[in-house]
């Protein structure tokens, strides 16, 4: 069975981030990502940053570039950002 996941942006040098994808990924490779044990949030310092909004159900995470995010997520953010 696979799960809707959409990322969406904002942010950057023109403040509006720079797209939004979505894709089906299997339920298997989202369980394993661990979504419960992620902040809410994942910040790095720096001016001009995209910030990314990834949603898998009912659970949204933010990061911005650079910031150090789980593994899970980033394994998941790379599915379906590509």
């Amino acid at each position: 069975m696979n799960v809707l996941i959409t990322i969406t942006t904002d942010g950057g040098f023109t403040g509006r981030g720079i797209g939004t994808r979505s894709a089906d990924v299997d339920d298997g490779i989202v369980a394993r990502a661990l979504a419960e044990e992620w902040r809410d949030e994942y910040q790095a310092r720096g001016a001009d940053l995209v910030r990314y909004t990834l949603t898998v159900g009912a659970r949204s995470v933010s990061f911005t570039d650079e910031a150090e995010i789980p593994p899970g997520l980033r394994e998941l953010y790379e599915l379906v950002w590509g």
